[in-house]
């Protein structure tokens, strides 16, 4: 249904779309999941149409996913043309492909085309190299994806623990999140887990979401699952 409301709204606009963006992971939404198979297709749809297609990796990329770009977990015929990062790099910015130089004076070869008063300052630079380097010398895109087999592991185990309450125990790596019953129920779950001594934040209506930092334990992932546990029941009693 998706793709053909896309398709719908490239027909009805035919001189008016200039690109299609997208979350690998709708994170605000809900930590919403899109199959491989589905990039796969927006990537045919813009090809044809001639039409850019960029990827929000501003929560999913630098690694939280066990990729160090989600998109990469769809393959090479899901590429992107342009990718929007931030969060974990510490700097925000864009990468794009060889697509864009089809576009002449596009805003990598004209100055002045995207302004910023602070934007590329040699600190950012500096400190983005650091983190990269720290990233690939100590694995913490495969850590990522192995402790977020993990978590999944332990999410499961809450869902069983508290059946028909739990639900919907998803995730890409360390990139993973739950379902309550209801807004209401799932607030005053965060509400407990705060008041238990940790900071969980939710997303879409009733989800449960968790951006733990690369380098998180077992152990620490055990003392969540405690904490989450705890306060379930609490809510619960």
């Amino acid at each position: 249904k998706a793709l053909g409301e896309i398709k719908q709204a490239i027909d009805d606009n035919p001189h008016d779309i200039a690109a299609l963006i997208i979350e690998p992971i709708q994170g605000e939404g809900g930590d919403n999941h899109i199959r491989p198979e589905f990039a796969v297709s927006l990537r045919q749809i813009c090809d044809e149409e001639e039409i850019i297609l960029i990827y929000d990796e501003v929560q999913t990329g630098v690694g939280i996913t066990g990729a160090f770009w989600c998109h990469e977990h769809f393959g090479e015929d899901a590429r992107p043309d342009i990718i929007a990062f931030g969060k974990k790099s510490q700097v925000c910015g864009i990468l794009a492909g060889q697509r864009l130089d089809e576009v002449e004076n596009n805003v990598f070869h004209e100055s002045n085309r995207i302004n910023s008063t602070f934007g590329g300052s040699l600190v950012d630079m500096v400190r983005f190299n650091l983190i990269l380097q720290v990233i690939r010398d100590e694995n913490l895109v495969e850590r990522a994806r192995i402790q977020g087999q993990y978590l999944l592991e332990k999410l499961a185990a809450l869902a069983e623990e508290f059946p028909g309450y739990v639900s919907n125990v998803r995730g890409k790596g360390l990139f993973a999140a739950f379902d309550l019953p209801s807004g209401t129920e799932r607030d005053a779950v965060l509400s407990a887990i705060y008041d238990n001594g940790a900071i969980v934040i939710g997303c879409g209506d009733r989800t449960v979401r968790f951006r733990p930092h690369l380098t998180i334990t077992r152990e620490e992932i055990d003392l969540a699952y405690d904490l989450l546990a705890k306060s379930v029941r609490s809510c619960l009693a």
